[in-house]
């Protein structure tokens, strides 16, 4: 296994996350996938995939972080690619959020990349070349009403990308951050969006679809490859131009 790359996919039990380990999977990545409550899902999807390798995580654990980690170094004893995808949402605004949701949104987006980060740093220093991707928001620079919590860490979790791609460059790992764009994944669900509203998405994006798990994950191939050994600390979105448009 230590000829071949190693990867760590968050959240990969299904949407982005499942889609990206699945793609690096197939080009001869070994890939460790984590879940927090689809335990069904991420069996179904890749227990039988012999390029795989399923963990439990819980980001808002540092315990379960530092598991995680020792379970690759054990399994692997290197890491190349880090993915650091696991998300939440709460549509509640400001007048109405609690702190626990506040909370929730942080733990998860910011200080779980923090942490993903932190400890896998061992792993990564015994390679030539490594490269974290996180998987950021355009929400970073944008007024979000309806998602104050997920609006504000998208915006910490994108200060922490730059100040990483800085701050790890002399250890030869490289520090990006990818933007999808409107995804048709099981995130979506709790906001009710049928097919006529994708449709509608699809129509309006400048080249008249939504993006794909599989969009996201061709980028990450590329950022992780030798071709893209000279970038650090790039903002990549996958949106077909929609960042570009007038709001």
């Amino acid at each position: 296994m230590k000829s071949r790359r190693v990867a760590l996919v968050t959240g990969s039990s299904r949407g982005i996350g499942a889609g990206v380990a699945k793609f690096l999977s197939d080009r001869g990545y070994f890939v460790h996938t984590t879940y927090y409550k689809d335990r069904d899902l991420i069996q179904k999807e890749f227990a039988k995939n012999p390029n795989t390798h399923i963990h439990y995580l819980d980001l808002q654990d540092e315990k379960s972080v530092k598991k995680v980690i020792e379970s690759v170094k054990k399994l692997s004893g290197v890491l190349h690619l880090l993915v650091n995808n696991a998300t939440v949402d709460y549509k509640t605004p400001i007048e109405k959020m609690g702190t626990e949701d506040w909370d929730e949104t942080f733990d998860i987006r910011v200080r779980g990349t923090f942490l993903m980060t932190k400890y896998a740093l061992p792993l990564f220093k015994k390679t030539q070349r490594s490269t974290i991707i996180n998987i950021t928001s355009s929400w970073a620079h944008e007024a979000q009403p309806s998602f104050p919590a997920a609006a504000a860490a998208e915006a910490a979790k994108m200060n922490f990308t730059k100040t990483s791609a800085v701050a790890l460059a002399k250890y030869g790992i490289r520090t990006h951050s990818v933007n999808p764009g409107v995804t048709r994944t099981p995130l979506w669900d709790p906001w009710g969006v049928d097919d006529k509203g994708w449709k509608e998405m699809a129509k309006n994006n400048p080249l008249g679809r939504n993006c794909t798990p599989e969009d996201v994950a061709r980028v990450i191939f590329y950022l992780d490859s030798e071709d893209a050994a000279y970038l650090n600390g790039e903002e990549i979105y996958v949106n077909g131009g929609n960042h570009l448009r007038s709001p």
